[in-house]
């Protein structure tokens, strides 16, 4: 298990072309670096988590917070974590006003105690502002991919879309009598 505790920065990266990205979280404290990859569902269901958890607990944010880096800051081409997350969970500690994250690798769940409550293999704390930052950049991320057919919800590449919810667009014939 790694705990990253107090976590300088905490950032989503898509790396590749819309239609074949792979998706990540980056996570820096002090010397220590991780790399946390996931689907895009799960950095959206994350973003959306971190939003409704913003609205559910009380402010208390001060001018004094840290700003966040810049998304576009060095990070090394091996992490000392690296693992694929399997599940992730969120919590919120009142008295420190932190944001907790916890991510458990790929296929952890499918070990043979499940009765056992099993720590986590990565967890960190990042403060409100840095979760207002995470999500907008998350947000940015995610609507950075194809774009989406507002009839069928399909992405829309870049050839010709056949949106069988739209009249005459169906890719199979009409057949003529």
């Amino acid at each position: 298990m790694w705990d990253f505790g107090r976590t300088e920065r905490l950032e989503p990266e898509a790396i590749g072309e819309p239609g074949q990205r792979t998706f990540r979280l980056r996570a820096v404290s002090g010397n220590e670096t991780a790399s946390l990859w996931l689907e895009k569902e799960q950095l959206a269901a994350l973003t959306l988590a971190i939003r409704q958890l913003l609205e559910q607990t009380s402010g208390g944010e001060t001018s004094a917070e840290p700003a966040t880096p810049s998304h576009d800051a060095a990070f090394p081409d091996q992490a000392q974590v690296d693992f694929k997350i399997g599940r992730l969970g969120l919590g919120y500690d009142e008295s420190k006003r932190m944001v907790l994250i916890f991510a458990y690798a790929e296929g952890e769940d499918e070990e043979e105690d499940k009765d056992k409550e099993k720590p986590p293999t990565f967890s960190c704390q990042v403060t409100r502002g840095q979760c207002r930052s995470f999500a907008e950049r998350a947000e940015e991320v995610i609507s950075a991919g194809r774009p989406i057919c507002l009839l069928c919800g399909a992405p829309l590449d870049h050839g010709e879309h056949k949106c069988l919810r739209r009249n005459g667009h169906s890719p199979r014939a009409i057949p003529t009598e």
